[in-house]
Formats: structure tokens, C-alpha cells, sequence
């Protein structure tokens, strides 16, 4: 399977073709290496390993509930290699290469009830959907990892002891994003610090194997990226009786790799009046919808009444704010995402509203409402541009 990009205003762009893993394929590893399965004997391991502390970086505080993000150590007690690992319910993504840097090889796997964990690795052009390795590695108390890196068929046999330990990349001042196209089937959004860049694919991969389109429809767009911030929108359809799109957008801190959600950037103090200003704004744009598109404007028309009415009574609440965590940014603005939704809503109508409403904020409008220490106050300098 291929996944494209779709092209967006001139700001935006097109990042990357998944061809490394298809949905589909994703969903069914995913399905069957969350399944119960009988518990495996430890792996024996290869020969003495002992991983290095990472360069340039500090040992990482074990975590006692989970995972670390990062590791760094061997395979085969030669070959230096780094781990991202991102944990997600029973299944945990990830990306590890070789050396200081290089392109990531895709893994995806489930922590067993043994506790071991299990890491099937992606690394086929010709089958992008077929793992070509696996890690089996066990947890240490210290947050270290062991155990061993091999070959499945069809290729050849082959098996290389793991030695891996946590460790915390320094921290990243600033950075300069490149947005690039490849064919290579990797995510090219690129930033200085090898690990946020790792953690990026990461995300990038998982956005689009949980999503719930049909396989071959995900299209990604980078709407933002500036001021170490970076937002995505994720686009893909179900084909049935008709074409049913789907959108959702992502926002990431790059000085961190992690995800960001809008709303858990405003002052708690500034929610009430956040939420007024947003309502305000959104009943403006539903009264130029309902005038551009009722039915009685001519033939493009196309809303009835009860579609009409349904408009009128949407409200941006605290409920909303609460419960939707969907919004962006575009190049002029943060948009407060606002999902529409009344009984007499047929699947036509619903279409058209898919991404259509948010209420708008300038970078300089945010700025009052944000924490004091918000990722999003560095938006403030991009006024102007």
C-alpha cells in the first residue's frame, strides 16, 4: 500500500509516502500480537552484552509503570544501535537505527504476560507488510533492556545478543524543521536532534496505523511548522455506498517529540472566557455557512430547514472544550476545532461538514489565554509575518 500527501495551501506540505506498511496488514500484526498467546522461554543470549551509556545524553530514572522513550546500546556486542519506544495500550510502536543517526526501521510489537517484550521489525521494500526480525528483550529493575535481535524467514537464520539502556537526550534549545518529499517510504519531517527526529516517525507511523480509514486513503499534511511546533492533518476515506472522508489533526512540541492538545494549553483561568470568545466567533461562521448554502440561495444550495435549525442551535460550550481535544494550527492562526452534530443530520450533510468549523484565534488573540509556561507562547514572535 502507498499512502500519499495531499497538498494543501502553499505553506503546506506534503511529507512523506508510507509505503513501508500497509493499514490493513498493521491492524492484523497489531490484532495478533495483542491476542493471548503461551508464554516464551527468555531468550538465551548470543554472548556477553553490556550496553554503553548514550552518548551526549544522561541514564534515564527507571520507570517502575512503563517503558523509557529512548535506548542506546548493542547487537552482537558490536553493532551500536538506538530505540524509540512508544507504548500504547497492550501495543507499542517504534524505530530503532544503526550507529549516531540514519533512516529508522519500522517496529511494532506488545509487552507478553511474561513481561517480555516482543518487537517485530519492518524493514522489506518488496513486502512492506512482512516482519523481517524481531527483538525479544526483557526488562531489567535498573530500566534496562536484554535479550535478542533475529532473522525470521525467509531469510536466514540468524541471531544477535541486545544490550539496551535507557537515557535522556539532552535538552533542544531550538530547531529548524525541513518538510521534504520521499520516496523512500520514510517520514521526512526532519529536525537537528537525531531523537525527537526518531520520535517523530514514530508518531507519524502511529497516526496512520490506528487510523480508521480504508488502507490506501491516509493522505498526511504538515499545516504548520514553525517556532518548534509542528501540526498535522491526517485525511482518509471509507469507501462504501459512498465515499465517506474522515480528517483529524495533530499537534507536536519539536523541542520534545511529544503531542500537544490546544486546550490543555490554556489557563485554567482563562477557560470561561476562552469558551465565550469561541462561541462568538463560531456563530459567526455558522450564519455565513447557513447564508452561502441554504437551499432557497439557488442551485448550490443545499441545506433544509431542519439543517438550518440544527446550525442555529450549535453552541461552543465547556463541554466542548472538555471533550474535544481536536485542534490545530495554520500559518495565520490557532483553530479551535468544532465537531457539529444534530438529530436530523443525514450522512450527505454530515460530509460537508467534516473540518468545516472552528473557531479562529491569531497568533497574538492566543496569547492571553495560554499558561504562562505554554509551548504555544512562542507563536507570539511568528505575529507579522
Amino acid at each position: 500500500m502507498s499512502v500519499g500527501f495531499q497538498a494543501g495551501s502553499q505553506s503546506r506540505h506534503r511529507i512523506h509516502q508510507l509505503s513501508w506498511f500497509s493499514v490493513l496488514s498493521g491492524w492484523a500484526l497489531l490484532a495478533a500480537c495483542s491476542s493471548p498467546s503461551a508464554p516464551e522461554k527468555t531468550p538465551a543470549a548470543a554472548g556477553p552484552a553490556t550496553a554503553p551509556a548514550a552518548p551526549a545524553a544522561t541514564a534515564a530514572k527507571p520507570e517502575k509503570a512503563g517503558l523509557q522513550t529512548y535506548y542506546a546500546g548493542t547487537l552482537g556486542n558490536k553493532l551500536a544501535v538506538h530505540l524509540c519506544l512508544l507504548p500504547v495500550d497492550t501495543a507499542v510502536y517504534g524505530d530503532y537505527y544503526y550507529g549516531t543517526h540514519g533512516a529508522g526501521l519500522a517496529l511494532l510489537g506488545q509487552r507478553l504476560p511474561t513481561g517480555q517484550l516482543r518487537l517485530r521489525e519492518f524493514a522489506s521494500k518488496a513486502h512492506p507488510d512482512r516482519p523481517t526480525a524481531e527483538f525479544l528483550l526483557v526488562p531489567a529493575p535498573d530500566g534496562s533492556l536484554a535479550g535478542t535481535w533475529r532473522t525470521l524467514p525467509p531469510a536466514r537464520p540468524r541471531q544477535l545478543a541486545v544490550a539496551l539502556r535507557a537515557y535522556t537526550p539532552p535538552p533542544v534549545a531550538g530547531c529548524r524543521v525541513r518538510v521534504a518529499n520521499a520516496d523512500s517510504g520514510e517520514p521526512t519531517i526532519t529536525v537537528p536532534d537525531a531523537a525527537i527526529t526518531q520520535l517523530l516517525r514514530v508518531q507519524l507511523r502511529r497516526l496512520v496505523a490506528e487510523d480508521g480509514g480504508d488502507p490506501g486513503t491516509q493522505m498526511l499534511t504538515a499545516e504548520y511548522a514553525d517556532n518548534c511546533l509542528l501540526s498535522i492533518m491526517l485525511h482518509s476515506e471509507m469507501v462504501g455506498a459512498s465515499v465517506t472522508p474522515g480528517v483529524s489533526h495533530s499537534v507536536f512540541d519539536l523541542r520534545t517529540g511529544e503531542g500537544l492538545a490546544i486546550e490543555n494549553e490554556i489557563d485554567p483561568r482563562q477557560v470561561p472566557a476562552l469558551v465565550a470568545e469561541a462561541n462568538r466567533r463560531l456563530q459567526a461562521q455558522l450564519r455565513r455557512y447557513i447564508d452561502e448554502n441554504k437551499a432557497e440561495t439557488g442551485d448550490g444550495g443545499v441545506l433544509m430547514e431542519e439543517d438550518v435549525a440544527g446550525l442555529r442551535a450549535q453552541q461552543y460550550t465547556r463541554a466542548t472544550f472538555e471533550a474535544y481535544n481536536g485542534s490545530y494550527l495554520l500559518d495565520d492562526s490557532v483553530r479551535l476545532a468544532f465537531p457539529v452534530q444534530y438529530e436530523a443530520m443525514n450522512s450527505f450533510v454530515s460530509k460537508m461538514y467534516t473540518d468545516a468549523f472552528a473557531a479562529a484565534f491569531s497568533f497574538a488573540e492566543i496569547q492571553p489565554y495560554l499558561r504562562p509556561d505554554s509551548p504555544l507562547r512562542r507563536l507570539a514572535p511568528a505575529v507579522g509575518r
